[in-house]
This record gives C-alpha cells, sequence and structure tokens, in this order.
C-alpha cells in the first residue's frame, strides 16, 4: 500500500466528461458530493478503532489503518477540489442541502450509535470498493470512452486505492467483534444509505441541465439515466451478494481487475509517494 501525491489540475475538466453519456457522469459527480463527508467518517472510525484496538491489533494491522486514513485523506482533498468545480458550474443547489444533511447523518452516527454500528458501516462501503474496480476498470469500457482526463484519473485512482486498502476496515472489524449478521447489516445499510443519496443527487443535476438545455430530449434523458443506474446495480450488486455474503468472506482473496495495479504503478511513478 502507498499514499501518492496525486494532484490533479480541473481547470479545464469538462463537468460532463462523459459528453454521450452525461446522466452517467453525473451519478458520479453526485457521489463525489457525498466523498468528502464520508471519507471524513471513514478516517474518524478507522482511527477510533485503531486507538482502541492498541497493543492488541498487530503491527501490520495499525499500519495498514495509518495508510489508509492517509489514502483517504487525499481522495477527499481532491474530490472537494471537483466539487468545487461543481458548484462554479452552477449545480450547488442540487447537492448542498443533501451533503449537508449526509454530514449531519455521519455526526448523528458517530455521536448516537457507537462504534461497532460505524464500524460496519464503513466495512460495509469499503466492500464495495473492489466491486467498483471492476465496474471502472472491466465491466463498463464503452461507458468511458471520450472521458476528460482529469475526472477520468480522479475516478479511476480513487477506485485502484480503494481496492488496495479492501482489507482495513474488514480486518479491524474482524479483529474487534466479527460477527456475520452485524457485518451484513452494516454493508446493506452503507449501500441504501449512500446510493439514495447519489441517485436523488443526480437526478437534480440532470432536471437541471434539462431545464438550461445543458442536456436535450427528456424522454432519451431519462432512459440513459435509468441505463445508467441499471449498470451499476447488474456490475456491482451480484459481486457483492456472491462474495461478500459469504460467512468467510476475506477481501484479501478478491483479485485485482485488469489495468488496477498497473494504474497505481503509473500514478506512483507520475506524483510521487508520501509513504510506503
Amino acid at each position: 500500500m502507498e499514499v501518492r501525491k496525486v494532484e490533479i489540475d480541473f481547470s479545464d475538466a469538462a463537468v460532463h466528461w462523459n459528453p454521450d453519456q452525461p446522466e452517467w457522469a453525473h451519478i458520479w459527480n453526485a457521489m463525489s458530493t457525498a466523498v468528502p463527508a464520508l471519507e471524513q467518517n471513514l478516517i474518524e472510525v478507522v482511527r477510533a478503532m485503531r486507538d482502541q484496538l492498541g497493543d492488541a491489533a498487530s503491527p501490520a494491522l495499525r499500519k495498514d489503518a495509518d495508510m489508509f486514513m492517509a489514502q483517504e485523506g487525499r481522495h477527499f482533498r481532491m474530490h472537494m477540489k471537483w466539487n468545487q468545480k461543481l458548484v462554479k458550474a452552477g449545480y450547488g443547489e442540487d447537492f448542498e442541502a443533501a451533503e449537508k444533511k449526509l454530514r449531519a447523518d455521519y455526526d448523528k452516527f458517530l455521536n448516537v450509535k457507537g462504534l461497532k454500528f460505524n464500524m460496519v458501516y464503513c466495512e460495509g462501503f469499503e466492500t464495495f470498493g473492489p466491486v467498483l474496480a471492476n465496474l471502472f476498470f472491466d465491466r463498463s469500457a464503452d461507458m468511458m470512452k471520450d472521458w476528460h482526463e482529469p475526472s477520468c484519473h480522479l475516478w479511476r485512482w480513487h477506485i485502484a486505492e480503494e481496492y488496495e486498502h479492501r482489507t482495513v476496515c474488514n480486518y479491524l472489524y474482524k479483529e474487534r467483534w466479527g460477527g456475520y449478521w452485524m457485518r451484513i447489516y452494516g454493508l446493506w445499510y452503507a449501500s441504501f444509505h449512500l446510493f439514495a443519496y447519489a441517485l436523488s443527487v443526480a437526478y437534480r443535476m440532470t432536471r437541471r441541465d434539462l431545464r438550461t438545455g445543458a442536456i436535450t430530449g427528456s424522454v432519451r434523458s431519462h432512459l440513459r439515466y435509468a441505463n445508467a443506474v441499471w449498470r451499476i446495480v447488474k456490475g456491482v450488486f451480484p459481486d457483492v451478494i456472491r462474495n461478500a455474503h459469504r460467512p468467510g468472506y476475506d477481501p484479501a482473496l478478491l483479485p485485482p481487475p485488469p489495468m488496477v495495479m498497473e494504474l497505481m504503478e503509473e500514478s506512483s511513478k507520475k506524483f510521487g509517494v508520501i509513504a510506503a
């Protein structure tokens, strides 16, 4: 695992970074608006878990937790830069209230629900990392055509590192509790919580574009939106059900999707490495 000094210039990046599938772009734009709150929450929970375990956790797991937090910190800073681009393009009204509520949800989780719930929520979200890597790198090549490079690299780098640190939350949870049904509960709670947020924000962004003429053809747009949602559902959830629902699920055993390791190596060389 490495912490890469990735720095992306979005000044010339297009909001519709997939010009033929703007609705697909908006689903991931919407998810980007959730990333700062989500990953700050991940960092707080993993730090609390690491500190609670103390010397009971192996040195390797404590080091991985530190690397996880550093990677997630780089992610949310880059997504904050992209989100500022969305605000300047006029989409702030479509996500700022929802993002504020999301932050309030995470504050409530931390202050009310306890560390075990927060840990399984984080483990549930992190379960999607390797599966999303398959979606981005293997199963959606046709949806990636003509991407604008800054946004392309943002998501491909982010998702590649989600694959790289895929074991951390799972192993921290197993080290302290390890119950099967609580883990499954966290998986589906995080799924519905985050995907509901992203799909509702993406829909509002798309509706704005239809009103302003940035997207034309309401029926075609709705069909593309439905197709994008379906691509995510069929590309993600069967693998989650097949793999993560096994009692002996171990994310370390999941093989890397094509080009994931190559992209991380390329990013390390291009931007440099802070820690390894």
